[in-house]
């Protein structure tokens, strides 16, 4: 399963280390400048033994730790070991620290400049600092020791930062999970009570666009539930009528034959009729409210199947198709209009897309399974879900069978379709507990 990115802890993780990475990069600069200053200073000092200090070849002078010579090779031994030629560059202090690692005090530090006296005579001034030279402070705590206390000092103020900025978050993440919480839980009933105050005007705001927008399109899901209500009950009058004056014209060609082309034209109105009239249903049984309490009562689905493969039995006129059906006496407890529909619709629409071929209606249980095959039907030809349902089912009633997935889906019957072999078949299970 993939997880989902969380924007809280995109930002936590974000803000922490943007800040620990400051924290980080201010202590190196601090430390940086803290050694640029000791250098200059350093420098500065030369500079005015320089010009100060007065020397002789072979003659060099120690004042206060520096070494002045006006020859490199007056040095002391340890500067010309360490630095491998004499400096050039007037004015640019030299520097050679031994050390065990990065993070630890310099053993030893060697320091070297050029300068020129003001009778422009070289004077080369050196310093060795060496950790057994340096005198111990009375009070002050070993370099390891300060090292660690640094070290302790940076993560304690990332903690902090960290904690406070936690405490941010939760002050402005409990508005957020609040107005989650309230989305959450908004439905019909609750939909028109005010707004509870979620802190931020930012989050108020959305609040109410989200409110609106639900509200809108609740008002537009009842004007539609209220146009098919109204309007299928219309029709219902004008379909009846038709029904029953084709019965009549039935009963009225039995005593005076109509002609062929007549008697196909009748034909065509009372299938017209019917389709209509099992639409009509359909419209107004999901015009219904959902939460209306639904009759169950018990369905024979081997009468049913039969009854109904009677009733559209005119659909194969004229057609090569043969239709098997495998059934057996099973009574499920279902909201009886609810059952019809979809039974119906799914074998007028196997009878409908079979042209040359067969159909199968097997039922076992509460499970029904209709199968439709053309003798034509290639069956290596790769098949996706979309041709399958095309294929199996056409696009020429499609109205019909988005209104069965409908009522399948508000009862929660199992309910699939498939291709086994070129054959494709769909399946739906009336009973709950096997879905």
């Amino acid at each position: 399963m993939k997880i989902r990115p969380s924007i809280r802890l995109y930002l936590f993780f974000s803000v922490v280390f943007l800040g620990s990475v400051m924290a980080v990069g201010f202590s190196l600069l601090s430390v940086h400048y803290f050694i640029d200053g000791l250098d200059k200073g350093f420098s500065v000092v030369m500079s005015d033994l320089a010009k100060s200090v007065d020397v002789e070849e072979g003659e060099p002078k120690n004042i206060a730790g520096f070494n002045v010579s006006n020859r490199w090779q007056d040095t002391p031994d340890i500067i010309q070991q360490r630095f491998i030629s004499p400096p050039t560059e007037v004015g640019k202090l030299q520097k050679i620290k031994e050390q065990s690692s990065i993070f630890a005090v310099p053993e030893n530090i060697y320091f070297v400049i050029l300068f020129y006296s003001p009778q422009g005579e070289k004077r080369f001034i050196s310093r060795v600092m060496l950790e057994k030279d340096r005198p111990v402070i009375v009070g002050s705590s070993a370099p390891e020791k300060r090292l660690y206390l640094i070290i302790f000092t940076g993560v304690a103020a990332i903690g902090l930062f960290t904690f406070f900025l936690v405490m941010i978050m939760q002050k402005i993440a409990k508005p957020v999970e609040s107005l989650k919480h309230w989305a959450k839980s908004l439905k019909q009933d609750n939909l028109q009570k005010p707004l509870p105050d979620f802190t931020y005007n930012e989050l108020n705001l959305l609040a109410s666009l989200l409110q609106s927008s639900l509200n809108s399109a609740h008002q537009s899901l009842q004007r539609e539930q209220h146009f098919l209500s109204y309007a299928s009950h219309e029709l219902r009058t004008p379909i009846a009528v038709i029904r029953s004056n084709v019965d009549l014209l039935q009963r009225l060609s039995e005593k005076t034959p109509l002609c062929e082309k007549q008697q196909l034209t009748l034909q065509r109105i009372q299938r017209a009729g019917l389709t209509m009239s099992n639409l009509t249903d359909t419209l107004l049984w999901l015009s219904r409210n959902d939460e209306q309490e639904v009759t169950q009562e018990p369905i024979n689905l081997y009468e049913k199947i039969k009854q109904l493969c009677a009733d559209l039995d005119y659909l194969l006129n004229a057609k090569n198709v043969k239709v098997n059906i495998d059934s057996e006496d099973f009574v499920v407890n279902v909201e009886a209009t609810a059952c019809h529909i979809v039974l119906s619709n799914l074998i007028r629409n196997a009878y409908q897309h079979t042209q040359h071929g067969q159909v199968f209606i097997k039922q076992q249980g509460s499970r029904v399974t209709i199968i439709n095959c053309n003798d034509n039907a290639d069956s290596t030809a790769p098949i996706s879900e979309t041709n399958v349902k095309q294929a199996a089912f056409g696009c020429g009633y499609g109205l019909g069978l988005q209104l069965s997935e409908k009522i399948i889906k508000r009862h929660g019957w199992f309910y699939e379709i498939a291709d086994v072999h070129g054959r494709y078949q769909v399946t739906v299970d009336f009973n709950r507990n096997n879905s």
